[in-house]
């Protein structure tokens, strides 16, 4: 409804709304008169009116907000969009307020119900729509792993129902990331089941949140994850569930390989790999990475350990190899 139509409507007398009602309740010319009855009924109660014998403004607001419900109900009735129950009751509501029988109060609660009802099923129908810019994708993965992206508000909320974590709802503004396109969410499949929802930044890529089922930290193959990753070219340094099973950047884009690290401990319990300005670490299976950040080696968010230089100590290798991830230009390490 337009800006102008709906103040006039707000402000319109309960004798003007009557006849906007029956011309398009379109039961007849006896439509107007019944309806006009059952109003000056309901206001003429002593508890309906002011010290100066007028209608009461809350009264007054009451009926014009049912009338708002009745007059859309008689659009109800034709939308095909409509649910064919919503129609079939805004119809009946419709026609009962035309015959004049029932009490003003009683079609004021149905109506009220009414309306929630079709606004019930307005954001059921939004939820469903095509995000705009979110294409649906669907990629097949290692050891019986699928990952698609969520392109409806509908799939994000079914995802967290299914997990048991907070997409289920918009309580924490999800919907409105997905909705605005500030992230994309991707549901995480084993054998067809749900196992991990991931939340990642439309602009640059990063991995925000990954999650398993009640918000756990989701055990996925490393294999699986590198595949995952790559293939939808996202970077998953700065969670845990990543980290934890060694799939970072570095091995997703190509940088270095797993398998063959550019140090490793004699008891063989540290490993480490190095990148530009980058280094990962692997101590005791607990994964870690390090950026050189600001003339210093800064942690990424999901590592199991904060600092560097505490490698650095014990093994003299580490030192050197950082010196040259943090300045490519200075030559390969000794």
């Amino acid at each position: 409804m337009k800006a102008g139509k709906k103040q006039r409507q707000n402000k319109a007398s309960p004798e003007q709304l009557v006849k906007v009602f029956a011309r398009k309740a379109e039961r007849g010319r006896r439509t107007g008169r019944r309806v006009q009855k059952l109003v000056d009924d309901y206001f003429a109660a002593p508890s309906r009116r002011d010290g100066a014998d007028r209608r009461r403004a809350e009264d007054l607001t009451c009926v014009r907000v049912t009338f708002k419900h009745l007059i859309d109900a008689t659009g109800w009735e034709r939308r095909k969009d409509l649910d064919e129950n919503l129609r079939r009751d805004a119809s009946a509501l419709v026609t009962t307020t035309c015959h004049g029988n029932t009490p003003f109060p009683t079609l004021m609660q149905h109506a009220t119900k009414l309306r929630g009802r079709v606004n019930k099923c307005g954001k059921a129908r939004n939820a469903r729509k095509l995000i705009a810019g979110c294409k649906p994708l669907r990629l097949e993965l290692p050891l019986g792993h699928t990952v698609e992206r969520l392109h409806t508000l509908e799939r994000l909320a079914s995802a967290g129902r299914a997990l048991g974590n907070c997409a289920k709802d918009n309580g924490y503004g999800l919907h409105r990331e997905l909705r605005e396109r500030h992230a994309d969410f991707y549901l995480i499949r084993e054998a067809g089941d749900p196992v991990a929802l991931l939340q990642a930044s439309v602009g640059s890529g990063e991995i925000t949140e990954f999650l398993g089922k009640s918000n756990t930290t989701p055990k996925l193959p490393r294999k699986v994850l590198v595949t995952m990753l790559r293939n939808l070219q996202l970077n998953g340094d700065n969670v845990a569930a990543s980290l934890q099973q060694g799939a970072h950047s570095i091995f997703v884009t190509g940088g270095a390989d797993v398998d063959q690290p550019n140090f490793r401990s004699h008891d063989g319990t540290v490993k480490l790999w190095r990148g530009t300005r980058l280094i990962v670490v692997s101590e005791r299976r607990e994964w870690s990475s390090f950026r050189w950040e600001d003339e210093t080696w800064e942690a990424t968010d999901g590592s199991a350990q904060w600092r560097l230089d505490g490698l650095m100590t014990p093994y003299p290798e580490v030192a050197s190899l950082a010196c040259t991830a943090a300045d490519p230009q200075a030559g390969p390490a000794a």
